[in-house]
């Protein structure tokens, strides 16, 4: 379900921050990409952010730095050096522009070659890259290198040349600050990857992507993010960017990706990229940025609207706590379940009635106090079916936690706990599948409040992997199967109940929806559901001890 464009309040032209370091970075106009000296922070300033306020900044990178397609391709050429000599602005160019209207002084430069990755710019422009010029470097790597090897990715290529290269510039300049430029998840990348489609798959890929940049950020000793991936799947997320443009833009949204390939930025993406390295750079707030005449939003075509939406998304990546040092992902699939009412004991136990969900185990224990969920709004179109009765509409057959297949193929459905969370919650949904296909289908989760309202943007990517695996054709794995007894045929057979389907579940923590601090879900009481194919039997959560 896509949310209406967020109406953004005023802000001043200029932060305050920006001020406060105008009186030192005048200093540096016109020396273009040469030494200077950054200044010491001012009280006001997060030094451990490491806010930069002018001097020589470097971007290495490829086309995601650079630029694919006009008009990011050559905007403000002529206010950056592309040290390669090839003409281009880029990303680096609207970085430029967006100092210059805050005030402050860069000498901005870039070193890029398309298709590239950071390994290649180690072993062909270390004469550039190991200048003592640079007061900062941005390293961007190529799109699919820092993925998990099964993604076709090869993180340790990617670490190795993140290290080669931030010892080369600390070698020169040991003052120097280096940023990593973390890229985005596009339509094309999820299908070559790997990945599911649609919101989803954008969502897995950039975890993928979010985990690697600050893996190698906190091993190796960078200054820091650059959440620019993150940004592009907050404005999906928001229902400013539309996910899925190769149906067309929705009215109202705008698309971040480029309409040749579905991967590169538009001059949507590429201003976002750049708001978001402006704010990650200079720790400057870019919602005071100008977006009327004269703005580089202005100068790309795009309105006053949308830029304002941009600069507030880049303010709140920026502000983001960052993900939890050393722990990974703790969705799990579940391996086992008991249920009461009409259950036939076997392995694994077959429902023939009416029932309901009396324990699950996982990885971390056997649960047996449940709270269940109501569901509210389903929008799948498959008339409901279920084992014994069948219930009166999709969403009484979802509540609580009798086993239904209340919404074949759910399209989006809310399920309300009324409860609030804790950072020992977990939840959990149990799906369906016909015998002969593989349990597990990719969901998106997002947390809702009483008015079934995102709560902020905080959204897993549930893949079909994450489920109790049981493959095609065999229940050997499967917590339990079912004939249901109404619906439609392809569930229940003809006559019905002749068709067996198999239950399965997965377990996940607010933690693997990118929550680290509790107090800002505060207001959540549900989940969203967003599936093509998943069926809800039962969506419910319980408290780990």
């Amino acid at each position: 379900m896509r949310r209406s464009p967020v109406a953004v309040p005023s802000w001043p032209t200029v932060s305050s921050r920006a001020l406060a370091l105008m009186a030192w970075s005048v200093l540096a106009v016109g020396m273009g990409c040469s030494a200077l000296a950054a200044p010491e922070h001012e009280d006001a300033l997060d030094d451990s952010l490491a806010a930069i306020s002018g001097g020589d900044i470097l971007f290495v990178g490829n086309s995601f730095t650079h630029g694919h397609e006009e008009p990011t391709l050559s905007y403000n050429k002529a206010a950056v050096t592309d040290t390669n000599g090839s003409g281009v602005g880029g990303i680096p160019g609207i970085f430029k522009k967006l100092t210059v209207q805050a005030g402050l002084s860069f000498n901005v430069c870039l070193e890029t070659a398309s298709g590239q990755t950071l390994g290649w710019h180690a072993s062909n422009r270390t004469a550039i890259i190991g200048q003592a010029t640079w007061n900062a470097v941005v390293l961007q790597e190529q799109s699919t290198t820092p993925l998990p090897t099964p993604r076709g990715g090869s993180p340790t290529a990617f670490t190795d040349a993140a290290r080669t290269l931030r010892s080369l510039v600390l070698s020169k300049n040991p003052a120097a600050s280096l940023f990593l430029y973390e890229t985005w998840a596009s339509p094309t990348g999820v299908g070559t990857q790997g990945y599911p489609s649609g919101t989803p798959g954008l969502q897995a890929m950039q975890t993928d992507l979010r985990d690697a940049y600050f893996k190698a950020s906190r091993d190796l000793g960078f200054t820091g993010v650059a959440r620019v991936g993150e940004g592009f799947l907050r404005a999906v997320d928001q229902g400013l960017a539309d996910p899925n443009p190769s149906d067309g833009i929705s009215p109202g949204m705008f698309n971040l990706w480029s309409a040749q390939d579905s991967r590169h930025s538009s001059k949507y993406g590429s201003y976002l990229s750049a708001a978001v390295l402006f704010a990650r750079v200079t720790q400057v707030d870019p919602r005071g940025l100008a977006t009327g005449a004269g703005s580089a939003a202005a100068e790309l075509g795009i309105s006053a609207t949308d830029a304002s939406n941009l600069h507030r998304i880049a303010h709140e990546i920026t502000t983001l706590a960052e993900p939890p040092v050393g722990r990974g992902p703790t969705r799990l699939p579940v391996t086992r379940a008991t249920f009461t009412g009409a259950v036939t004991a076997g392995t694994p136990a077959n429902l023939t009635g009416v029932v309901s969900l009396a324990s699950l185990t996982t990885a971390e224990g056997t649960f047996s106090q449940f709270v269940g969920a109501t569901a509210q709004g389903i929008t799948g179109t498959n008339t409901p079916s279920a084992v014994g009765v069948a219930p009166a509409n999709a969403n009484v057959a979802v509540s609580g936690l009798g086993v239904h297949d209340g919404a074949n193929n759910l399209g989006t459905g809310h399920f309300q706990f009324g409860t609030s969370f804790t950072a020992k919650t977990r939840f959990f949904i149990v799906d369906s599948t016909t015998t002969s296909t593989t349990l597990g289908d990719s969901t998106t989760v997002t947390l809702v409040n009483a008015a079934n309202q995102p709560v902020g943007t905080w959204s897993l990517a549930l893949l079909a992997s994450d489920f109790t695996p049981s493959s095609a054709g065999t229940t050997s794995t499967a917590l339990a199967t079912v004939s249901y007894t109404s619906g439609v045929a392809n569930i229940t057979g003809t006559p019905p109940g002749t068709v067996q389907s198999k239950l399965g579940a997965a377990s996940f923590s607010l933690a693997d929806l990118g929550v680290s601090d509790i107090t800002s879900v505060s207001g959540a009481t549900g989940l969203r559901l967003s599936s093509a194919t998943l069926d809800p039997n039962v969506v419910g959560l319980y408290t780990l001890p």
